[in-house]
Parts: structure tokens; sequence; C-alpha cells
């Protein structure tokens, strides 16, 4: 099956951006690009989608702050009605939200319990579909001739298995992330998936996670973008059964470790940058990054 539906998962507190985080959701923090535009993640986040040829975005909100993403997709109705009149830049950009606005479906979170959770709660969206999730606080950069959701749409379209986008990152910044260890195939940037583990220490990273081919203290890590088949909703209904007895967070990894055992699994080494602006410093410089370059090749 094709992969026409995404899921942003937006819910989360967004703690390490506290305090704006308490009025501002960290999928509505602005950017400028260079061309003079105010845009916010979710725009640019949606807008690589929608490129890349996914259809329908369902994005994942807390009922906190439902209200303030449906008042920006809305794009302020009539109350803005009259400006945009008298300002044609106004209009242009009340279009460009409402156009993206149209693929969206809102989905509530009504308890942080996770990204995996996060996901879950968009299953009737996805309607038992195969998906693509696309983590709300990173920004992909186009930097080949592909966009990077595109790659993985087209890799995953002729492999129909799990797909995960990945960067490398130095050997000191492997507990941030998930890292992965992939077997080298024939095709190039393509990796068999022998295991994933969720924010390693430096010491398990170089002991069993280092991937072939990569330079000794290069490792791969989640880029942002996963493209899961239908039976990863199988899998996620199993987890969710067993959540209740857990208690604790609920990983994507968790989900993921198990498709392994069912079917193979497979990294993509995407070209192109990713902009994460969950932190502080990450935001200035996905900030600066956006207002140099601008929005010719986001996405």
């Amino acid at each position: 099956m094709a992969l026409t539906k995404a899921i942003v998962p937006m819910a989360g507190l967004g703690t390490r951006l506290y305090p704006v985080s308490v009025v501002l959701p960290k999928g509505l923090m602005p950017f400028v690009l260079a061309d003079g535009r105010l845009v916010t993640g979710l725009q640019l986040i949606a807008e690589s989608l929608l490129s890349a040829g996914i259809e329908q975005i369902g994005v994942v909100v807390s009922p906190e702050t439902h209200p303030l993403y449906e008042q920006f997709l809305e794009g302020g109705g009539a109350l803005y009605a009259a400006a945009r009149e008298r300002r044609p830049a106004m209009q242009q950009a009340f279009e460009a939200v409402r156009r993206v606005a149209e693929r969206i479906t809102l989905i509530p979170q009504a308890e942080l319990h996770g990204l995996g959770h996060a996901i879950w709660c968009a299953r009737e969206f996805a309607g038992g579909e195969p998906v693509l999730v696309a983590l709300g606080d990173h920004i992909p950069l186009q930097n080949g001739e592909a966009l990077p959701a595109a790659q993985l749409i087209e890799a995953y379209t002729q492999l129909q298995c799990p797909l995960y986008a990945v960067h490398t990152v130095p050997l000191p910044k492997v507990s941030l992330y998930g890292i992965l260890k992939g077997r080298p195939t024939e095709h190039p940037r393509l990796y068999e998936l022998e295991t994933v583990v969720e924010k390693p220490s430096p010491e398990v990273a170089q002991q069993s996670l280092h991937t072939p081919g990569l330079p000794a203290d290069q490792f791969f890590a989640h880029y942002g973008l996963y493209a899961f088949p239908s039976l990863f909703w199988e899998v996620q209904a199993q987890l969710a059964e067993e959540y209740r007895q857990w208690g604790r967070e609920w990983y994507l990894v968790d989900a993921q470790q198990r498709l392994t055992t069912q079917m193979p699994a497979y990294l993509l080494h995407v070209e192109g940058e990713c902009l994460d602006f969950g932190t502080p410093e990450e935001y200035r410089h996905a900030f600066c990054v956006l207002a140099e370059r601008g929005g010719k090749r986001h996405a």
C-alpha cells in the first residue's frame, strides 16, 4: 500500500522551551525566512510532507493546546478580514495557512504518556493503513535533488517494510538520540536494521551499535522520519494492552523492536540536514539557518 497519511506528534509540554512553551506550543514557534515570510514549525513540517506526496496529516496535540492550533489554522477568520483586504502580503500568508489546514486533522492526546502513545492516539485517523511519522520538532532540509520525506516514501514503496530515515551523529551525542545499528546492503544508503537502542551511553554505543562502513566515531541516529506498514498498528494494539500494566512512558522504540521480530526493517541514510528546534540552543540554530537559506530548500 502507498504512503498517503502522516502523523506528526506535537502534544508534548515542550519543557525544554519553558517558559515560552506555557503560552506558545512548540509547533507554533515562529521562524522568519530569508524572503521575510513569517512561518511556524508546523507549517514547515506540513509543507514538506505535502510536497513529498503525503495527502493527509494527523497532528497530535494536547487538549490544552488544541484551541491554539485550531485558531492558528483558521487564520484569524473574520477578525483579520479587513486587514487582509488592505495588505496583499497578509492575504497571501492567510491562504498559505489555509492550504495547509485543509490537509490537517487535529488529534487530542488526553494524557501525555510518550511518543508511542501519541501515535497510538492517531489510530482512527490512520485507519490501519501504512503511515509516515514525522517528529513535531524536526524540520527537514533538502540538500539534494529529492525531499527527505520523498526519499523515504520512494524507498518504502519498494520495500513495504518498516523504514527509518537516519543521519550520523558523533559519539559524544549518542546519549541524546535513538541509535540504530544497520547492516549494509547492495543499495547505497540503505541498511538492514539489526538493533535500535534509545539514548544509549557512549560505552554501549561503541561496544554494540556501530554500523560497518561508518567512521569509528559516527553512529546512525533517527532523522525524525519513520515509515511504518499496516502491521505497525497490530503491534501498537499489543503494546497498548501491555502499557496498562507497565505504567511507564510508552516509547516508539518499543514498537520498532517488536516489529523486527516479525519482519525485516531498514535504515535509509537520507540526503538532507534536519533542524531540531526542541531546545533553546537548537531553536536558535534552526532560526538562523532558515533565516539565511529561506524556504527555497526546506523539507
